[in-house]
């Protein structure tokens, strides 16, 4: 949304909104979607980070992979604002940036561990029910002006969160005020001491806490019980307050600005007595003291003598200063009707006129004290919006921590420039088999794997750039892609890793998933799904998982051996095929190595046991080779025995062969 397009004094609420994150705030502010809220979040972290989503994570595979990891990693957050900042975080490869980030789970793991896991689970509990509610804006001001010129600069610092009329004639002023008991008056001229009318100076237009107090006030409310749940946070744990992301956060700055807020509650709650009230019960008393006066056989003198006393008194109930026109209004008001007799009452046609005037001072004194409590609010507002900040980004932390425990994360290294490209993990583990295992699944097996120069020393990786994946079906080979793509994406987003250590260098990535290409089934739709590599200079990450569907054999062979052999300068890859001997014979070897993954044999009920950890420079048994010795294992027939002998001899020499 172009910042144009939204008025000033919102600028700095829709900072924090974006920052915190707070969504449904954005979404109620901005008069937009959930969805579009989220994607102005998203657009603002990019900008930060200087990275597009787009621009690293280059497939719409690999976006989607992303999310799939976040979802897993928000449900960690214990607030609402901790799972918005979790679903909106995008990724970088600002070498600086990253480190930054990682610098920051490095302080978290040493406070959480300084803190311990009771602390830890106290914390949880108060910050539980955490949450900015959605905060009401409040009666929209009526502005009056007294020449066109000034409207566009309102319009520009409020929109169509104010009202704004012409006033160029008395008549109009008055008309104004028979609809509205405070109109805000902009101007350089006289002032004028008329009630309901607020002297604004052009100078103080662009202060919300002068144009819009309530606003002001209403957004600090709208925050309250955040800001009780960081109090009991620093007030109960030391190590919290001493933390680097608490440390300058003032807790007596805090404190008085709840204090601030109880006040305005407290206003407004105890409600304000209506002028009719304030009548009746004046007559409701003069015609008690008027029924024992007759009693005690006074008389009108006395009865007069207690009236004065009573329109004194009200005089200042009804904010009548002076010797001025409206106390003789309330004095004629009483004596008009007093010579009918009992029971009194006052005229109430010429009471009207003091109704409107009590109704527009009222309104100016809510004002007035609305304006007084935001300017003191307004003072903190920095602190506040940086205490928040801490607290979602603390509980962010914490579901970092707890995500790496579950998962068994770690730091990953960044290549360092100027020592060669490569990508290694060591002991990696695929983290949604690792999700399955937590529930109650099968043990998952870790692998090691690299490409290009990492300096991982995986025994017999050699440093090519790129490598060709072979081997049998459900041998583990997605598994290990899927391994290696969430390595480089939680990287990129400053996050742990699944694996002992990993080496991951900092490129756009390009995953296309087996998943994909089924889903499509167009050969053009992933032609040109591939040709992005090639539209885009420099180098990259490519993963890619079996496009042999796409056409017959031979053509696809071609096809995936011209693609390896023009890849751009310093890009990884990694390509899982069935379709090794179809590619062979068109690749160039001093940049391509082939591994496999390799069967172990057939277990006693004839199933194929896969040793998952790679073979490198080696080609993987085929799912045809591994199926024909499963069913050689259970013929009889001596000729079809032979028969199944004879294929087998010719697969295992043909996978000799090709080097």
């Amino acid at each position: 949304m172009a910042s144009s397009k939204i008025p000033q004094f919102l600028m700095p609420y829709l900072k924090d909104a974006i920052e915190f994150p707070d969504i449904d705030t954005l979404s109620s502010i901005l008069g937009i979607k959930r969805r579009e809220a989220e994607k102005v979040v998203i657009r603002n972290n990019e900008e930060s980070a200087g990275h597009k989503v787009r621009d690293v994570f280059c497939t719409k595979e690999t976006r989607e992979l992303e999310k799939e990891l976040l979802e897993i990693f928000s449900s960690y957050a214990t607030t609402k604002n901790g799972r918005e900042m979790t679903l909106t975080l995008t990724p970088s490869i600002d070498r600086e940036e990253l480190q930054k980030r990682f610098e920051d789970v490095k302080e978290s793991e040493k406070l959480v561990e300084l803190m311990g896991d009771a602390k830890i689970t106290r914390v949880q509990e108060i910050i539980s029910n955490v949450r900015i509610e959605k905060m009401s804006f409040g009666k929209s001001p009526l502005i009056a002006i007294r020449s066109r010129g000034m409207e566009a600069e309102i319009k520009g610092n409020y929109g169509d969160f104010v009202r704004v009329e012409l006033v160029d004639s008395a008549d109009k002023a008055e008309e104004l005020l028979q609809k509205e008991n405070v109109v805000l008056l902009i101007g350089e001229d006289e002032e004028f001491d008329e009630p309901g009318i607020i002297n604004i100076k052009i100078d103080d237009l662009s202060e919300p806490c002068e144009i819009y107090p309530e606003f002001v006030a209403n957004s600090f409310m709208s925050k309250r019980n955040v800001i009780e749940a960081i109090v009991n946070l620093l007030t109960e744990f030391g190590e919290l307050k001493e933390s680097y992301m608490f440390k300058d956060i003032s807790v007596k700055d805090l404190e008085e600005v709840l204090a601030l807020i109880e006040k305005i509650e407290a206003e407004r709650s105890k409600g304000e007595t209506s002028f009719g009230e304030l009548i009746y019960r004046h007559e409701e008393e003069l015609n008690k003291e008027a029924d024992r006066i007759m009693r005690s056989s006074g008389g009108v003198e006395e009865f007069k003598g207690y009236l004065e006393e009573v329109l004194v008194n009200m005089a200042d109930e009804l904010m009548l200063t002076g010797t001025g026109e409206d106390k003789n209004v309330l004095w004629e008001s009483a004596y008009e009707n007093l010579e009918r007799g009992l029971p009194f009452e006052f005229s109430r046609e010429k009471m009207e006129r003091l109704r409107q005037r009590y109704n527009r001072k009222m309104g100016e004194r809510r004002y007035y004290k609305s304006r007084d409590f935001a300017k003191q609010l307004e003072r903190h507002r920095e602190e506040v919006s940086t205490a928040l900040k801490m607290l979602f980004y603390f509980d962010f932390m914490l579901a970092v921590m707890q995500f790496s425990r579950d998962f068994e994360l770690n730091i990953p290294e960044i290549n360092e420039e100027g020592l060669g490209l490569g990508l290694g993990v060591i002991m990696g583990r695929n983290i949604f088999l690792v999700g399955e295992e937590l529930r109650g699944g099968e043990p998952v097996v870790p692998v090691s794997y690299s490409i290009g120069k990492a300096n991982s020393g995986i025994f017999g990786a050699t440093p090519h750039p790129v490598a060709i994946l072979t081997g049998a079906n459900s041998g583990g080979k997605t598994c290990l892609l899927i391994m290696l793509a969430t390595s480089v994406i939680l990287t990129e987003l400053g996050l742990p890793v699944p694996a002992e250590r990993a080496e991951i260098p900092l490129m756009p990535l390009y995953l296309y998933r087996r998943k994909m290409i089924k889903k499509t089934g167009s050969f053009e739709y992933s032609m040109r799904a591939l040709s992005r590599i090639f539209m885009r200079e420099g180098a990259k990450v490519v993963l890619i998982d079996e496009l042999e569907a796409l056409t017959e054999p031979g053509a696809m062979g071609r096809i995936m051996a011209s693609i390896l052999n023009n890849l751009p300068k310093d890009t990884l890859a990694v390509v899982i095929t069935h379709l090794i001997h179809e590619i062979l014979p068109h690749i160039s070897m001093d940049k391509v190595r082939v591994d496999g993954i390799e069967s172990e044999g057939l277990d006693a009920a004839g199933n194929i046991v896969v040793d998952r950890q790679p073979m490198f420079s080696h080609i993987g048994s085929s799912t045809p080779e591994l199926v024909i010795k499963k069913l050689l294992g259970r013929v009889r027939k001596e000729e079809l025995k032979a028969v199944y002998e004879e294929i087998i001899e010719v697969l295992e020499k043909e996978r000799k062969e090709a080097f």
